[in-house]
């Protein structure tokens, strides 16, 4: 396999919390890395060593993303006080993506269907994004991510409406195929340019499986060629687990989506 640092869309490995596999992955394939360790807050507790830990292991990788705390969290609760814990988990994202050099921040969505309606959801995280966003430097940008939504009207309508250009939408193909109501082309067709990430793995349409590329029912052609035509500028991590990594750039190669052996 060659290497695509020069090529044109950027192409990222998330680790799974699995640093040492996945460097060498991104190393040996000039691929960018999603480090997922610190979405679970307690992590640097218990590492007190775990930003040099990771800087080590990716000490030449990039582009570096981060994913943010997302356990029970929801910056649109009827709730001040779970919007309070959401902020701070948001900003503990926020602050390690600095010490990371992470340009790039994926942070869930967290709505739960039925839980709130979709005026008073849209209107709270509006507040709680504008309030964020305050102050956060340009250069690093958040990326919302679906997970239970039906459809990716809520979603949007959030993003629109907070309109900051370092706020998009992380679009996650395998929750949108297992738990939501529409194909997912029509997913990238009502978001469009709104999506500036995209994660990627397969399943059967049944549970959340994170299968390899290929390996599950997702009609992956059609939901690339739509990201293509109408995010191009979009961020693709593949969100598989290490050991199906390999099989799962083979798969974006062989497709057409990565240039082979690095041509």
């Amino acid at each position: 396999m060659g290497k695509w640092g020069d090529w044109m869309r950027q192409l990222l490995l998330c680790d799974a919390t699995q640093p040492d596999k996945v460097g060498e992955i991104c190393q040996r394939n000039g691929l960018g890395v999603e480090i997922q360790a610190f979405s679970n807050p307690d992590y640097p507790l218990r590492e007190p060593n775990a930003v040099g830990y990771h800087l080590s292991a990716y000490k030449s990788v990039t582009p570096r993303s981060l994913h943010g705390p997302f356990g029970d969290l929801s910056p649109g609760s009827c709730d001040r006080l779970i919007r309070q814990v959401t902020k701070e988990r948001f900003e503990f994202a926020y602050k390690y993506a600095e010490k990371l050099g992470a340009k790039q921040v994926v942070l869930h969505h967290g709505y739960v269907p039925g839980t709130n309606t979709h005026r008073s959801w849209l209107r709270r995280s509006r507040e709680f994004w504008v309030d964020f966003l305050e102050g956060k430097d340009p250069e690093i940008s958040f990326y919302l991510e679906n997970l239970l939504e039906p459809d990716p009207e809520l979603l949007g309508a959030v993003v629109r409406e907070v309109n900051r250009p370092n706020l998009k939408i992380c679009l996650d193909i395998g929750h949108a195929f297992c738990h939501g109501k529409l194909p997912v082309e029509r997913w990238v067709e009502e978001l469009g340019d709104l999506i500036g990430y995209v994660h990627f793995h397969d399943n059967h349409g049944d549970k959340d499986d994170h299968l390899s590329l290929g390996k599950g029912r997702i009609p992956l052609d059609q939901v690339c060629y739509s990201l293509e035509s109408l995010a191009p500028d979009a961020t693709w991590a593949l969100e598989v687990g290490p050991d199906s990594l390999e099989d799962s750039i083979f798969w974006l190669e062989s497709h057409g989506y990565l240039p082979n052996g690095g041509e």
